[in-house]
């Protein structure tokens, strides 16, 4: 071949590589099994005009003239081939036969053949390499990626008001969010609502945020400059979404186009980085933010990938830095991935006795639940998963808390009903309104660890709550709103027999009555639902009755001799006591 020809295919293939990259933003990492193995393809075509030029032969300047030549044996006639190889073809009175032809093709390939071992060594290695992570040989390595702590759920689980509890799920932050969109008649037309919704702490407050995007390449056209203007900010204990103004919009998404794509203008500037998927988060400031994991291998040559760096990317100004995860701020929530958590807590419960005890003893062998969600706590956000059995026998043998920005990991070993087991008791509790449970969430109730959940109709319309004991799924109590749920449920719990961990004997919290005469009354209505709180003479905690527990209640007046019936044991401080029913005088 020509070096004019050499040189022309190989920047053919320069350009057509640059282009294959430019899409597939690949990492330049021989860590990575995507990057070796196309490793192993380019390799091939670099050495191919060689491999060809030895298959047609190589053209005797000596014995031939520019179209035909001749030589002792014959005439030959000069042809051009592949990429340009010129060969001579003799001139017979008879046309060369296939197997002729085949036999030289044969005799230039095994000229070429030493050449073929390079991408045939990188084949061989790519299996070995592959070999070095494997579960059979790695079991306990794969075990080892995630450390589970044992932890006092009472202690780490702080309870909460109910007007502190986060009752707005992912679906609804979506339609909540659309729907404010919707409403913006100047946004509307031009972009859209991404299905990010990352949950955040935001100011102490769970919040749920995702960026807009451009509608189409036009309208990114005609908007480029400017940027996405806004970020839609839901709150998803009150349901409230806020339509974040900028200073300035985000000129960096995965809606952008070109090198202004967030995945691509972090693969040019970080281009031997292996990289997990931008997680979008603001600031305590409101400034918006790319957060994406860097991925190294713990486990062989490939396998085991954990989170050992993370990059934070200023949405609107592009500027990013590089930093290990002991680093990073603390208004960072998202650095570890949960489908990445997922998995370890898998390995770590399933490989814990080894590769061979997986697969036929099973003894000891565990795996998450199917589902999670996520637990605002100390100003981070945690994943809760259930821990069972790998026999998934619709029990937990109880539950892990993981931060996402450190991987501190604790294991609460209570044994409890699992997720879908508390789902379906709240849908039993009111089963002939045929409501749809949430994955529920996981709240501290009385020191007791407790689902709790939304019911939606079909229209995924939010229409109760109702909360259930983790420990016994029996316990359950649904309400038109929180509020009632919790009151409820709580009555519940006072009606029930504990029995006291160190003597074993009797600590009676059923319900006590009480009388006297009304000395106040007042209602109040909260979420459509009325409530009323009572005094009495003679005692000075503040009794708390819904409307639902007695139709006696607005007919009461003060001066009345009233007998009620309430929940027993202690109550916090500063809180009312339930009434279970209520009869006057």
């Amino acid at each position: 071949m020509k070096k004019r020809n050499l040189l022309i295919y190989y920047l053919i293939l320069a350009v057509a590589l640059f282009i294959w990259w430019y899409f597939t933003l690949l990492p330049i990492n021989l860590r990575h099994p995507g990057f070796f193995f196309s490793l192993i393809v380019i390799s091939f075509l670099i050495i191919l005009p060689f491999v060809g030029l030895f298959t047609f032969g190589k053209p005797d300047d000596d014995k031939k003239d520019k179209l035909h030549g001749e030589d002792e044996e014959g005439v030959y006639r000069e042809q051009v081939g592949p990429f340009g190889i010129r060969y001579r073809v003799r001139v017979d009175d008879q046309p060369a036969s296939p197997r002729d032809q085949f036999n030289r093709i044969i005799k230039g390939f095994r000229k070429g053949r030493k050449l073929l071992w390079i991408p045939i060594i990188f084949l061989v290695l790519y299996f070995v390499l592959q070999l070095t992570g494997a579960k059979i040989f790695r079991s306990s390595d794969y075990a080892d990626l995630i450390t589970k702590v044992n932890g006092d759920f009472a202690e780490d689980v702080y309870e909460i008001e109910f007007y502190d509890i986060p009752t707005v799920d992912r679906d609804t932050a979506m339609r909540l969010g659309n729907k404010r969109m919707g409403e913006m008649a100047d946004l509307v037309s031009q972009f859209n609502v991404a299905d990010d919704y990352t949950q955040i702490n935001y100011k102490g407050r769970p919040t749920r945020v995702t960026p807009l995007r451009y509608v189409d390449i036009f309208k990114w056209f005609n908007n480029r400059k400017e940027g996405l203007p806004r970020v839609i900010m839901v709150d998803l204990i009150s349901g409230e979404v806020n339509m974040h103004d900028l200073p300035s919009g985000i000129k960096y998404s995965d809606s952008d186009m070109f090198f202004r794509n967030i995945s691509r203008h972090l693969r040019f500037k970080y281009p031997t980085a292996i990289m997990g998927d931008e997680r979008f988060e603001v600031d305590e400031s409101g400034t918006p933010f790319w957060i994406v994991p860097v991925f190294k291998p713990q486990v062989g040559w490939f396998d085991g990938q954990d989170v050992t760096d993370v990059i934070l990317c200023n949405a609107i100004t592009g500027e990013s830095e590089k930093l290990p995860v002991e680093e990073c701020p603390t208004w960072a929530d998202r650095i570890y991935p949960s489908e990445l958590i997922i998995e370890q807590l898998d390995w770590n419960g399933i490989y814990q006795d080894g590769f061979f005890n997986s697969l036929i003893g099973q003894k000891g062998v565990l795996r998450t639940t199917h589902g999670y969600n996520y637990l605002a706590l100390y100003d981070d956000v945690y994943l809760y998963t259930g821990i069972t059995s790998v026999a998934s026998d619709s029990s937990n043998l109880g539950f892990v808390l993981v931060n996402l920005r450190t991987k501190d990991t604790k294991f609460y070993p209570v044994s409890s009903a699992d997720e879908y087991s508390a789902m379906a008791s709240a849908e039993g509790a009111v089963q002939e309104k045929r409501y749809i449970s949430t994955f529920p969430i996981l709240l501290n109730v009385g020191d007791e660890p407790t689902y709790c959940m939304a019911l939606k109709d079909d229209a995924q319309l939010v229409k109760m709550y109702a909360l259930v004991n983790a420990e016994n799924y029996q316990v359950t109590a649904t309400g038109f709103s929180i509020r009632e749920a919790l009151s409820n449920y709580q009555l519940r719990l006072a009606g029930r027999l504990q029995m006291d961990e160190e003597d074993d004997t009797p600590n009676d919290v059923t319900p006590i009555t009480i009388s006297g005469t009304l000395t106040d009354i007042q209602d109040l209505v909260m979420e459509g639902n009325t409530y009323y709180y009572l005094l009495l003479e003679g005692h000075d905690e503040v009794l708390s009755a819904p409307i639902s527990v007695s139709q006696l209640l607005p007919f009461l007046k003060v001066g009345e001799e009233v007998t009620v019936i309430c929940e027993g044991g202690d109550i916090p401080a500063g809180s009312p006591r339930y009434v279970i029913s209520i009869e006057g005088k």
